[in-house]
């Protein structure tokens, strides 16, 4: 049984055993005699009892309520990832198999969101200017329905300095798909791995198993080009730690998941001025958030 059904389990329990105990006090008091004068009242003992069965209450269901707004936002979190898979999707299948162009920042004609959409912890314009994400060089837009909401996680509430980011996804840096303009760069930046320009490409990893879209960490978000470190254990733009501990992956075969993060090095969910974080070499063999994160971005 996970531990969520248990601890759900046994909070419903005690505030059931809670309820119970209120309800029959309440009906001894209706049910005792009254005074020709006056109306039974509670006495001060019976007064606190019911407070402490508040109490034991707001004890109970408040941590239900927390976990249940963290589930919450991971189902958005899903919800938004399914709707870009499918714009994604839809792209390839309209353009002979080539993937959607990712977005790094430069000289690029167009990507999933405008290469110059470029968000950080201050006052970025495309931290708020959704011109960034509607305009003719944000080819994403029309495969979402023109729905803005999809770009940022709900998990995501921490603001910039001029306001709340419109996007909280990047794409894994592997998958550069049909981008036009000068990406000798970008071919070269993890050299012996794969990357991938058409939906034929992906089969290793698997399909399954290849990332696509990643939940960043305000932290290091920038372009809409998640750098994956494959070489080194390094994590140059960081992935984010909101939804449960841990974050929110779409893989190129459709389907998302809320992947647990398992090592210090990413359990933290916001680390303001952090915009890389590098693993020991002594750690980096066994770190199992590294291994995990190289080995679903590309292959050799």
């Amino acid at each position: 049984m996970k531990p969520g059904i248990s601890n759900s389990a046994e909070s419903q329990k005690g505030v059931g055993l809670a309820m119970t105990a209120i309800i029959h006090l309440i009906r001894l008091r209706k049910a005792a005699p009254t005074s020709g004068n006056s109306r039974a009242a509670f006495t001060l003992t019976e007064l606190c009892v019911v407070i402490a069965c508040v109490g034991v209450l707001a004890l109970l269901v408040l941590p239900a309520l927390a976990a249940g707004k963290v589930q919450s936002a991971s189902a958005g979190c899903l919800y938004n990832l399914r709707h870009l898979m499918i714009g994604w999707e839809m792209y390839r299948t309209e353009y002979n198999d080539y993937l959607m162009p990712n977005a790094p920042l430069g000289s690029y004609i167009a990507g999933w969101i405008s290469p110059q959409g470029v968000e950080n912890w201050a006052n970025a314009p495309a931290n708020t200017n959704r011109v960034y994400y509607t305009n003719s060089s944000a080819l994403m837009w029309p495969y979402v329905n023109n729905n803005l909401s999809v770009y940022r996680c709900p998990g995501d509430v921490v603001p910039s300095a001029n306001g709340m980011r419109i996007r909280s996804y990047s794409m894994n840096s592997a998958m550069i798909g049909g981008l036009q303009g000068n990406i000798a760069p970008l071919l070269s930046y993890n050299p012996g791995w794969r990357v991938y320009f058409k939906g034929s490409d992906i089969v290793r990893p698997t399909p399954a198993n290849a990332f696509v879209f990643a939940d960043e960490s305000p932290d290091s978000i920038n372009d809409g080009y998640l750098q994956t470190g494959l070489n080194s254990p390094v994590f140059p733009d960081v992935p984010a730690c909101y939804l449960e501990g841990g974050c929110g992956f779409s893989f190129a075969d459709g389907h998302g998941e809320i992947h647990r993060w398992q090592t210090s090095v990413l359990l933290i969910p916001v680390r303001q001025g952090v915009t890389e974080i590098n693993v020991s070499p002594s750690d980096s063999a066994r770190n199992v958030d590294w291994l995990w994160f190289r080995q679903h971005a590309s292959s050799r």
